[in-house]
């Protein structure tokens, strides 16, 4: 029997909302901290360390950004797979379908930026100016200057949210005692 993207989504997910969270998490940190609270570049480079996973090495770090944004994709896809399929009710379950639908695609976008711009600095010699427009996209660059820590607030954030209203779907509900 071949397991569906609803099954998959559903048993991996939570274990790769792990991963994936501290990425999210280190993301918002270090943009935010930048912005807005003025972070010295020490504190900056050790949460840059955490999201790009330097901490393993310039050998592993590649794979781990790629092992990152591979679980996300795979969230991605998954769940896209069921956004238009009729699903059960409820408001944690209508919250995850819609963000994830509104979020979709910017998720995409910068977890392939980021796995190419990784890979393509660690084994490809990636140009400058490639390098610059994948880093542009993944951080929200294209909206300007002032309004891309808003970006990785509201992609971080939102990433965030949608892996807590998932893992809100897993629990089952009681029945009543007889």
């Amino acid at each position: 029997m071949r397991p569906t993207a609803r099954k998959l989504h559903r048993k991996l997910s939570p274990y790769l909302f792990l991963l994936i969270g501290v990425s999210a998490i280190t993301g918002m940190t270090y943009r935010v901290g930048k912005k807005w609270f003025g972070m010295d570049g020490e504190t900056g480079r050790l949460v840059m360390d955490w999201h790009t996973g330097a901490w393993l090495g310039p050998v592993l770090s590649p794979f781990y950004v790629i092992l990152v944004g591979a679980a996300l994709l795979f969230i991605v896809i998954t769940g896209a797979r069921m956004l238009w399929q009729r699903g059960g009710k409820g408001t944690a379950r209508r919250w995850h379908r819609v963000m994830g639908g509104v979020l979709l695609l910017p998720l995409a976008a910068s977890a392939i930026t980021g796995m190419l711009y990784r890979a393509g600095q660690a084994w490809f010699g990636l140009s400058e100016d490639t390098a610059h427009l994948l880093m542009t996209i993944h951080e929200g660059g294209w909206l300007g200057r002032d309004l891309k820590v808003y970006y990785s607030v509201t992609l971080g954030s939102g990433l965030l949210a949608l892996g807590f209203f998932g893992l809100a779907l897993r629990r089952r509900p009681r029945r009543p005692s007889s």
